[in-house]
Parts: structure tokens; sequence; C-alpha cells
């Protein structure tokens, strides 16, 4: 009797947990909190089963598919708080659900930057391929968060951004690195970072589209140039993860900074049934005063592949591969580029083979915060467009 319990218990787990993952639609809410395109299923080939990465992307899916998902992440976290673990050194630093650890001091909340070295070596590996498809200039920036230039008691949780950057630029083959680790530490003191999420400002990539031209050749737009303009009360994605309603308080400003606006803009990404759809997003996506400010006013959030074209002829074709980092700091380089595309390799669904068959590429730009580096998912993305 107590077996056939537990065999009727077993069936009916495997059917809840079949309803929470195949038959709910997706948490769309869990891609805004996290600020990312939530996985699509993977392709189900021979070749991807038993020699690519079947089996990595479709945990992902499954875990990104799960219903009412950024809520059981809430319910997680709080969950830790009742039991005590979450915080440690006097409530400042906060340990979440998924073994990360934000650090809340000063008004900030900074992500704890953990080296990977094995998830460096594929993260190398994967460029030196994509450098080796590419016969054009290639240039790489790696964005440190901003914990790499607190100077609080807080600095000891985390690994050296500055060593893994220098190792990965260290290893790859055919690629200019753009040091934009020393611009950021030098204007450390301004606002380049936002306070409750994990992104640079738009001032921040402003320093990072400055020693891009520099490394280039070419000259940057002036900052005071461009119309300058400003949104206020942007709580961000470590806000939410780091659920402290008093860092309220600590809401953002969103500046955002209007130059050549001499442009259209095309993109291209699967929906909600994996059919590919074009659009039309915008370069800034202004909020209606009554809605929240979110990070994906640059370009309106991630896209799988977007086209700009701007009233610039001189010929010049960029190719960005990217994070959400890259988002404030497109808008910038239209400044330089006649046109410039755009793929994000999380949801990009074609091959750089197809692309270059069809576009004469003249420069190709990686634009990753240094934590990217570290994430197998999004190095196995990489690869897949390869």
């Amino acid at each position: 009797m107590r077996a056939k319990i537990t065999s009727i218990t077993f069936i009916a787990l495997l059917l809840f947990f079949f309803l929470f993952v195949v038959v709910l639609p997706k948490d769309e809410r869990a891609s805004e909190k996290e600020n990312r395109p939530l996985a699509e299923m993977p392709e189900a080939s021979f070749e991807n089963i038993f020699f690519g990465s079947f089996t990595t992307d479709f945990e992902t899916y499954l875990t990104d598919k799960v219903g009412f998902r950024s809520y059981f992440v809430d319910f997680g976290t709080k969950l830790d708080k009742l039991k005590g673990i979450e915080k440690e050194e006097s409530e400042k630093v906060v340990t979440l659900a998924s073994g990360g650890k934000l650090v809340l001091s000063s008004g900030k909340i900074m992500e704890v930057f953990k080296a990977n070295k094995d998830a460096e070596i594929e993260y190398i590996s994967a460029l030196n391929k994509l450098s080796d498809e590419l016969d054009c200039e290639k240039y790489i920036m790696l964005a440190p968060t901003q914990l790499e230039f607190d100077e609080s008691e807080y600095r000891h949780y985390a690994d050296s951004q500055k060593e893994t950057i220098e190792n990965i630029y260290g290893g790859l083959k055919g690629f200019k690195t753009v040091n934009i680790y020393d611009s950021l530490k030098e204007n450390k003191g301004d606002y380049i970072y936002f306070k409750t999420d994990h992104h640079w400002t738009q001032r921040g990539a402003y320093l990072a589209y400055e020693r891009l031209m520099e490394t280039v050749g070419d000259k940057a737009t002036p900052l005071d140039e461009f119309k300058h303009e400003k949104l206020s009360g942007f709580l961000g994605y470590l806000y939410n993860q780091a659920n402290e309603p008093t860092y309220s308080k600590f809401a953002d400003d969103i500046e955002y900074f209007m130059g050549n606006e001499n442009y259209t803009i095309q993109a291209k990404g699967p929906d909600a049934e994996g059919n590919i759809v074009s659009y039309q997003p915008k370069i800034y996506s202004i909020p209606d005063p009554s809605a929240p400010a979110l990070y994906s006013i640059f370009m309106g959030g991630d896209h799988a592949f977007a086209r700009i074209e701007t009233n610039n002829k001189n010929g010049k074709t960029l190719l960005v591969i990217k994070d959400s980092y890259a988002n404030a700091l497109l808008p910038l380089l239209t400044e330089n580029y006649e046109e410039i595309l755009v793929i994000d390799p999380r949801s990009y669904y074609g091959k750089i083979a197809d692309l270059k068959a069809e576009y004469d590429i003249d420069e190709l730009l990686i634009v990753n915060y240094v934590f990217s580096t570290t994430f197998t998912d999004y190095i196995g993305a990489i690869n897949k467009i390869l």
C-alpha cells in the first residue's frame, strides 16, 4: 500500500512539474526583473544532442520556463531572510538564493564578482573562433562593475576584475583591446554606475565610447554637444534581487544624451511562438511620464538582431556582439558609423557566416560586462552562432 502511495505521489509531482514547465507560459516578469531574454528551447538535432551543448541549453531553458519564476525567486530570497542566513557583516552583505552575493553599502547595491577560470578559457576559445570567422578590424571592451572601484571594507569579498580582464585580453588572437578599465577608475567619483542596478550609466558608457574612438583612430563627439535629458525614480535589477525596500530611497536617475537623431533602426527576433518577426524599436525608448523608468530606455532593451542606419555617409559598418551593457553605448556609436549591426547571442537565431555573406563588415566590437565571461550559458550562446 505504501509503495502504491509513493508511486502515485511521484507521478503527481511529475505532472505538477510538467504543468509549471510546459503548460504555463514563460514568466515575462522574470525577463524584466533579470534584464535578459529568457532562454528558448534548443534545437534537438543529432549534432547538438551528441556533440553540442543541448543538455546545458535545455537545462537553462527548463529553469527559465518555470511558471511564475520571478515569484519563486522572490519567495526564496525572503525565505532565506527568515532563516537568518542571507546577511553577514552587520547586514551589509546579502547572499542570494542563487548563491551569489550583493554588497549593500553607502546607498549602493553592488554585485560580488567571483572569477571562473574554466569559463575564462571557454570564453577566450569562443572569441578566437569568432576572430577566425571574420576578416576585419576587431575590438573588445570588457567592462568592470562598480564594486571593483569601491573603497569600502567590502571590496575584499570580490575577486579582481582587473586580473580577469587582463587574463582574457592576453589570451585573445586578432583583437585590439579597449582599455576602459582605467577610464572608469579615473572617473569613479562621477555618476558612472547606477546605485540600484548592475549596469553603468550612459555617462559611464560615454567614457567607453571615448576610449573606443581613441583606439579606432576616430573622434568622439564631445559630451557637451549632446542634448542632456534625465528621468528619475529608477529602481534596478539589483534592487529587485536584494529585496531591501529601504533602498528605494536611493532610486537612480537615468541620464541620456541625445545626439545624431537621423537614423532608422530595424530589429528581428523570436516571438512567443518562436517565429522570427521584424519590428522597429527606438534608440531611446522614453516611457510615459506615469510609467516607471527602466534600463530598457536604451535601445528598448535587448534584441536578437538590430540594424541601425545613420546619415553618416562614411561607408563604415560596425558589428557589435553584446550583452545588455552595450545598450547604453549603442546610441553614442551612431555618431561615427553609417551602419551598425547588433547581435545578442543569447537570442540570435542565425550564424555569423550568413551575416558576413550579407553585409560588408569593417569592424567588430565585443561589448561584455566582466560577469558575462563567467556565464557558461552566455559563452555557449556565442559558440552557437559560429
